[in-house]
């Protein structure tokens, strides 16, 4: 059944109404610097195995992005909103288990709740919040996700998140530069790869 491959309505529906996550097994350029050399094979691995784990739960389709400068392949999981709490921990739990920087989280309500969750790192167990996405052009090159569409298209978007201002650990708001100085730091880390890989 994994993955699945959505119709456009369907798609855009869940875009709209919420009840689904983006999950990764790819590298975090905010680990270690073993993170950062992991083999393609070794990531190839990762994924497979997240994927056996999302298949035991949830339905699925793949995800081809750009985050922060650096290529991934994610998964789009449709939530069964039943216990939201339940799966937005679930998602986390697997979020660390992979050594993701984030996951992102989307609750089926109204309006819809939208948040992105840091997984690792100092950040880990914050998140900032954001509403709404916006369909883009093929030639966008940052911060994306592409979902393959039946029969045969693509759907290229990216949702909105506020990084100045971020949820902490107890729950409380504050405004803070300290998530976009982590991205900004994501972005050379995976600059610095790419360069290294075009050398070697």
């Amino acid at each position: 059944m994994n993955p699945i491959t959505f119709a456009n309505t369907t798609l855009i529906n869940l875009l709209n109404n919420g009840g689904y996550a983006i999950i990764s097994g790819d590298r975090n350029p905010a680990l270690s610097i073993d993170e950062f050399h992991l083999s393609d094979g070794a990531i190839q691995e990762r994924l497979g195995n997240l994927s056996n784990d999302l298949t035991n739960t949830f339905l699925y389709s793949s995800v081809l992005g750009v985050y922060d400068g650096a290529s991934e392949n994610s998964f789009l999981v449709v939530l069964h909103n039943k216990s939201p709490e339940q799966e937005r921990t679930i998602i986390c739990q697997l979020g660390e288990k992979y050594h993701q920087d984030s996951v992102i989280y989307v609750k089926q309500a109204s309006p819809v709740i939208q948040q992105l969750i840091y997984t690792s790192g100092s950040l880990n167990g914050t998140y900032v919040e954001g509403e709404g996405y916006k369909i883009l052009s093929s030639n966008v090159t940052d911060n994306y996700s592409s979902v393959r569409l039946c029969p045969n298209d693509m759907l290229t978007f990216t949702l909105n998140f506020d990084f100045e201002q971020m949820i902490t650990r107890n729950n409380s708001r504050t405004k803070t530069r300290e998530v976009i100085e982590h991205h900004a730091r994501n972005r050379m880390f995976n600059q610095q790869r790419k360069s290294a890989k075009i050398f070697n």
